[in-house]
């Protein structure tokens, strides 16, 4: 998979694909991770986690090339532009609406090859493999579920994996069937889409998406995109928005830091339905929230877990796949995500100011009238737990303590709660009492030497405690926050406005920065007044971002390159919320 990188000064990476059911990643016109029939099922292209045994869906030139790659405007669908000394190949990748599939629309004046070579299992199983006329059927030899490529265009099959394509227009559509029965070669086949009308329809659709969002005048391409990126994120099924579509892309090259992300954890879909709101997508906003409160529990925990399957049941265990060499060789394979046997104390404050957000922004009183059952489960949970210890955001395995950014989102849960109850009608008099013990405990004992701690009793600092003034817990210039965020940018800062989110934790010294973070610094500035150093702030994390404007969980920022599963949630949840706060401060 080689070729020359051309365009901005952005580095090339994976374009990430959605259709609301299932994702895709690609690189240089090879597809190398398509988890089917859902966001967290096992991947039929499994290369950015084994790249002999993966397998993959690629094209391929027979001479040397410069490879460009853009979306089409304000959508997620993909075009790649190979240039070759005879002539150029277009190729036009998607995800159709409402399809497990991929088509590939191309036009080439020139020949090249097309390899596909699917696997079952995460790369365990081989399929058995038939050429019928008009393609090839990959079936999976213990079930009846398989994967279909339907060809249009002047083509020779070689051999099951590879096809020879000349020159002229034409298209390749996969399609995954759970029974071949009903697959694009089967008497049912004519329901399906057609590819150039599928096309037209995935513009359209995500056009139409973006276009109901408000506008900003500050790097437009980038909000966009992240906005593209958290509609991709959502299981439309449900309205479940997951961290990341794909697993074990590690934060550490060659190391064990590999976590499985295609879940919705109830803190990040809640970043993500503040984004949502901000940039006044309230439809997709309250079919996260809906999918959120389907999971409360009113008689313990609000939260049992602090992730879930996109379906809402209960995450699976994690487990590791011994068979994959990992990414770069960085071991083990990881699916599922041990996180759930947490208890995370800090999630019901994040959704409960989701959800007090979106009141506030479209007054839909009888709505949140309906959810009062949450409001008063949740807070009946926090007015008994708050003084536990827990585990944190971070997820920390095995560490509890008195974390400060987990009592403040305690706070903000009960805070938010009586704030509904006021403008419901109901009395949330014992909640706000309990919100003012929690913050005068956190300010009697989570500040050390004159600054808030990571803990009560710490000296550190991290970076979560830059979501305090978010919030509204302190006033950005409080003296107290003041000496935080100096000691925060003293000790976490590696350069152009990037920040480790702390020194170490339970696996030892972190070494990239964490995207997210920078974004929260540059709502802090927004709320201090320093509206240049916000947006200077937004423009580094533009600049380290990859040629499509996508962010992964960390950056190594001696490269500028995406570590950890990719796209994130977080950073593009944070890019949407940040870059509508400095829209409106610079017009204000």
């Amino acid at each position: 998979m080689n070729g020359n990188t051309t365009g901005n000064s952005r580095k090339k990476y994976y374009a990430f694909l959605s259709n609301g059911f299932t994702t895709a990643l690609e690189y240089e016109g090879s597809i190398v991770w398509f988890p089917t029939p859902r966001m967290d099922s096992p991947s039929v292209f499994s290369y950015i986690i084994d790249d002999e045994k993966g397998g993959y869906f690629s094209i391929k030139l027979k001479e040397e090339f410069a490879h460009s790659q853009r979306y089409l405007e304000k959508s997620l669908v993909l075009e790649n532009v190979f240039s070759t000394g005879k002539g150029k190949l277009k190729v036009t990748d998607f995800l159709p609406l409402s399809l497990t599939g991929i088509i590939r629309i191309f036009e080439s004046e020139i020949p090249f090859d097309v390899e596909i070579r699917p696997v079952f299992n995460y790369g365990l199983i081989n399929p058995g493999i038939d050429v019928v006329e008009g393609g090839i059927v990959f079936k999976n030899p213990q079930s009846n579920e398989g994967i279909e490529l339907l060809i249009q265009g002047n083509y020779e099959i070689e051999d099951g994996y590879k096809i020879s394509v000349k020159p002229g227009k034409g298209y390749m559509y996969l399609l995954y069937s759970k029974d071949l029965r009903y697959g694009l070669f089967s008497r049912k086949g004519f329901v399906y889409s057609r590819p150039y009308d599928a096309l037209n329809k995935a513009l359209s659709y995500w056009r139409e998406q973006i276009s109901r969002a408000i506008t900003v005048s500050t790097l437009q391409e980038m909000y966009h995109i992240s906005l593209l990126v958290i509609l991709g994120l959502t299981y439309l099924p449900s309205g479940g928005l997951i961290a990341s579509p794909t697993t074990s892309l590690p934060e550490i090259v060659g190391s064990d830091r590999n976590w499985d992300y295609r879940y919705v954890w109830v803190r990040d879909a809640s970043y993500g339905v503040e984004a949502l709101i901000k940039a006044r997508l309230f439809t997709k906003a309250r079919g996260v929230l809906r999918f959120l409160s389907s999971v409360v529990d009113p008689s313990s925990k609000s939260f049992d877990h602090p992730l879930y399957t996109v379906d809402g049941t209960m995450p699976p265990a994690e487990e590791e796949l011994n068979w994959l060499k990992g990414h770069k060789l960085s071991k083990p394979v990881r699916i599922g995500n041990g996180a759930y046997l947490q208890v995370q104390t800090d999630v019901e404050g994040a959704f409960m100011d989701s959800l007090y957000q979106y009141m506030v922004a479209t007054n839909q009183v009888e709505y949140v009238e309906d959810m009062w059952w949450i409001v008063e489960a949740i807070s009946e949970w926090v007015m008994k737990s708050w003084q536990s210890k827990s585990t944190d955001i971070w997820e920390q395995r095995g560490i509890l303590e008195h974390f400060v950014h987990s009592k403040v989102m305690n706070w903000v849960a009960l805070d938010r709660a009586w704030k509904i109850a006021e403008r419901l009608g109901h009395d949330g008099k014992e909640w706000r009492s309990e919100a003012e013990k929690i913050r005068e405990d956190v300010l009697s004992n989570g500040v050390s030497s004159g600054h808030l701690s990571r803990y009560y009793g710490s000296e550190d600092v991290d970076a979560s405690l830059l979501t305090l003034p978010i919030y509204g817990f302190i006033d950005a210039n409080d003296e107290v926050f003041r000496k935080t965020l100096k000691k925060i940018t003293d000790d976490l800062m590696v350069g152009n406005d990037l920040l480790l989110r702390y020194k170490t934790d339970f696996m030892g010294q972190v070494s990239h920065p964490f995207t997210l973070t920078s974004t929260w610094l540059a709502r802090v500035y927004i709320r201090m007044g320093l509206i240049d150093d916000a947006e200077r702030v937004l423009n580094n994390l533009a600049s380290c971002s990859t040629d499509l404007y996508l962010m992964a969980e960390h950056l190594d920022a001696s490269l500028c390159e995406p570590r950890g599963n990719f796209p994130q949630l977080f950073p593009h949840a944070g890019i949407v919320s940040s870059i509508v706060e400095l829209d409106e401060a610079k017009h204000s």
